[in-house]
């Protein structure tokens, strides 16, 4: 008996500031939901402990992307979630 094929998870490209980071979209539009209320800021020591310095907010986009759109380097295998760990309580 063989089994029916896995469908693909939708995937999407989450940009943070100048950065980009391909994600399964449902993860991506939590990040991006969550980074609304984020504020960029600048960390110094002084003294007895560190300071932080608020700055703007970082600039978040949120795109779709096609499984035609991925290409992994040479050698490197599908991107694959980790598996949950279990938490001992």
């Amino acid at each position: 008996m063989s089994r029916a094929g896995t469908k693909p998870t939708p995937m999407a490209c989450l940009t943070i500031g100048y950065r980009d980071y391909l994600m399964p979209s449902d993860k991506a539009m939590k990040v991006a939901e969550l980074m609304q209320h984020a504020i960029e800021c600048e960390s110094n020591f002084e003294g007895t402990g560190y300071v932080y310095t608020a700055k703007d907010q970082p600039n978040v986009e949120f795109s779709l992307v096609r499984p035609s759109q991925v290409r992994m380097p040479k050698g490197e295998p599908t991107p694959v979630p980790a598996p949950r760990q279990r938490q001992l309580r």
